[in-house]
């Protein structure tokens, strides 16, 4: 699989999973949010992500798959949140993305 297979492949599972986990623990008590189905889901999503992660170290150098997964997960993430949890996105938080994507698409040359 190439880098970019495995950014998409890690950034939809870590995207999914932080929402599904922000989602279940908003007004939870914590032993009862560890039977929801949500919650489980996300973890595992996110339990995924790392393993994904794991496997992209083994074939890319660390300098390229650290920066460019935690970049393209803070943009989509920050997109999620605004969708799907009705975060609030500030100009300051879009330039933020903006630069991100720069430097990304830097790494991936």
């Amino acid at each position: 699989m190439t880098l970019a297979g495995y950014s998409v492949v890690y950034t939809a599972l870590a995207t999914t999973g932080l929402v599904l986990l922000r989602r279940s623990l908003a007004g939870a008590e914590f032993p009862s949010v560890l039977a929801e189905p949500a919650f489980l889901v996300g973890a595992a999503c996110y339990g995924a992500s790392f393993l994904t992660f794991l496997l992209a170290l083994r074939r890319f150098e660390v300098l390229t798959v650290y920066p460019v997964f935690s970049g393209l997960a803070y943009t989509t993430v920050t997109v999620a949140a605004v969708v799907f949890l009705g975060e609030s996105l500030s100009i300051s938080r879009v330039g933020g993305i903006a630069f991100v994507a720069v430097g990304v698409a830097l790494l991936y040359r």
